[in-house]
């Protein structure tokens, strides 16, 4: 007996047409807390535009961070993702030797204090018959040194 295989396991199953679990529990929140505050403030107050707006932004709320995503995160995950990156994680520190203060950087550029020793390359030598057998060596070949020896 066959049975398929799913080949998108990442992907959230879908309840409501488009709508994922996550994202309904979310609206039925948001809109839940909207609903309740509607009711209890329409008994007691003559509501206009202002307040409407104000009752109605979990609603809104909850609709931003069930159905928004920026580069493919969801609104709720890239804030969690911000506050620990601010609150737990170092900035990467870089050391430099022989020289001054520490440079504490984001980026992955490390400024150079000696610029002239960076200048200065020497050029290596390699002879041919060296690298040759070594190439052997590694190929798995016997190389005329080893072939000296014997």
């Amino acid at each position: 007996m066959r049975a398929k295989v799913p080949q998108d396991v990442q992907r959230e199953d879908q309840i409501l047409w488009f709508i994922t679990l996550r994202q309904l529990v979310l609206l039925l929140i948001g809109f839940g807390i909207s609903y309740a505050i509607f009711t209890n403030m329409k008994a007691k107050y003559d509501l206009d535009f202002v307040d409407l707006a104000m009752i109605w932004f979990p609603a809104g709320l909850s609709a931003l961070f069930a159905f928004v995503k920026v580069k493919g995160i969801p609104i709720g995950q890239l804030i969690t993702l911000l506050v620990e990156q601010m609150a737990f994680r170092r900035s990467k520190r870089w050391w430099i030797q022989h020289g001054g203060e520490p440079v504490f950087s984001l980026t992955t550029t490390v400024p150079s204090l000696n610029k002239e020793k960076a200048q200065k390359t020497e050029e290596k030598k390699f002879d041919r018959n060296k690298v040759k057998d070594l190439a052997r060596f590694l190929d798995g070949e016997k190389s005329n040194f080893q072939k000296a020896k014997q």
